[in-house]
């Protein structure tokens, strides 16, 4: 093991003191006998197909219920914990958050956020990074179709190494150098994939998870509203062995112009006998599933749930509003914020501290954070202070503070449950008045001046 230690300590790029892996990045997508694995790229499958089914109905209503909480979400640049701000970092952070509200030219940092955070859901996140010399703007960021991102799997950390590559028209990359390609470093661009998993380099976004489901929604809904809008009929009308031809065209057109109106209904004459021998008469046949059945609204329903639990939301997003009642409503949306906004939201706050707050600007002190995406249910929040405070476990003055209220002017802020027990004890034993503001039961100026009332005398009882 010696020797190689001493080769892999080698690699162009790296640190002196870093170790170098020993077991292979991603052994799925190598073949047995395949040479040449660190040049080779991975391309994420049917990206057309994820574009286009993002932009249905029930997709875009999947997708804007996570998108845009997190677009209209304030922000805001902090010290990291256990670090206060000083005036180095306060500078640091004014830089920051100017680089991150005037990204590029085109994009505030809402339809930034809403260009990345779309593409996440889609399958992949991306974000070119570049420094400018500009000292109040030093970093410049674009969003990047996340799915024209190619990725080279063994990349091994070089800092000059290539690690992306973003190909044009969604193409498969074949390494001859055929058509526009981007080359970039690691350093260059955030790629954000969610759902990460060691067997592939790319992500799984919920519109790919539900890629089969959007596909059977399409087509169930065109079924549905071809039978709906051409009113095809659902029956055909045997006449019987003993219709003639003369006699089906007869009735066809009297049932064209007289019964079926804009439908087409189809007519046929079979030859059948009976035991005793005799030749059934008219009989109407069932083609297929009338009214609702015959639209599979249950059906569409099931896929609507089955979308909504691909994009962890609750089926209320989609229209599915069946058995749902105040409290079952307001507990799906705690539910939801918890299951699909936040993941999303923190993920993108750690992409955007780790690497351009830190790695590329150099302000490693400092972090990106939303406000206000750990909502919490005051009701809930107030009974636990209660219950904290009853069980002289904080006191009044930590109790604003956390609610970010100011503390109290006077000493009773700092006691706790059982010291103001004690001092209300107190005062009562003693039945003396220690309070300035009030004259021991004496008679104040204000009520001298007042006339004095007698009671008015009880009526005696009839």
């Amino acid at each position: 093991m010696a020797r190689q230690d001493f080769v892999k300590g080698k690699r162009p790029g790296r640190n002196r003191r870093e170790p170098q892996r020993d077991t292979i990045a991603f052994p799925s997508l190598v073949q047995v006998g395949q040479v040449g694995t660190a040049r080779r790229i991975a391309f994420k499958p049917t990206p057309r197909n994820l574009r286009w089914f993002g932009q249905q109905p029930y997709t875009r209503r999947a997708i804007n219920t996570i998108k845009n909480p997190i677009a209209l979400l304030d922000w805001e640049i902090v010290p990291i914990p256990g670090l206060d701000m000083n005036s180095e970092l306060e500078k640091q952070a004014e830089i920051a958050a100017y680089c991150l509200d005037h990204p590029n030219i085109d994009d505030s940092f809402r339809t930034f956020t809403e260009q990345v955070v779309e593409d996440i859901l889609m399958g992949a996140g991306a974000i070119e990074m570049q420094v400018s010399g500009d000292q109040l703007r030093p970093l410049w960021m674009w969003p990047v179709d996340g799915l024209t991102i190619q990725i080279f799997p063994g990349w091994a950390g070089g800092s000059n190494e290539a690690r992306y590559i973003q190909i044009v028209g969604y193409g498969n990359f074949v390494g001859n150098g055929i058509g526009q390609q981007v080359i970039l470093r690691n350093d260059e661009l955030i790629y954000i994939r969610p759902n990460p998993s060691s067997s592939t380099p790319f992500g799984r976004g919920p519109v790919e998870i539900a890629f089969n489901t959007i596909s059977r929604i399409l087509g169930v809904g065109e079924f549905a509203g071809n039978v709906a809008t051409n009113a095809r009929p659902s029956i055909a009308l045997d006449m019987g062995s003993g219709a003639s031809t003369e006699m089906l065209t007869a009735f066809r057109q009297y049932w064209r112009n007289e019964v079926e109106g804009q439908g087409l209904m189809p007519l046929m004459g079979m030859t059948e006998f009976d035991s005793q021998g005799k030749s059934r008469g008219p009989n109407v046949l069932r083609l297929y599933p009338e009214g609702d059945n015959g639209l599979y609204l249950k059906y569409q329903e099931f896929l609507h749930r089955e979308l909504a639990a691909a994009f962890d939301i609750s089926p209320q997003n989609l229209g599915v509003e069946r058995d749902l009642n105040r409290n079952t409503s307001e507990v799906a949306e705690d539910r939801d914020r918890q299951q699909a906004i936040k993941p999303i939201a923190h993920l993108l706050e750690s992409h955007i501290t780790r690497e351009a707050i830190h790695a590329k600007l150099g302000f490693s002190q400092l972090k990106f954070q939303f406000v206000g995406i750990e909502q919490e249910d005051e009701e809930a929040l107030a009974k636990t202070y209660e219950l904290e405070y009853k069980n002289n476990a904080i006191t009044p003055n930590e109790y604003r503070e956390a609610r970010g209220m100011e503390p109290m002017d006077n000493d009773w802020g700092e006691r706790t449950f059982a010291d103001m027990q004690i001092a209300i004890s107190a005062a009562r034993g003693s039945a003396k008045i220690d309070d300035p503001d009030i004259d021991d039961g004496k008679p104040s100026a204000k009520s001298k001046d007042m006339p004095s009332r007698k009671p008015k005398p009880k009526r005696p009882a009839q």
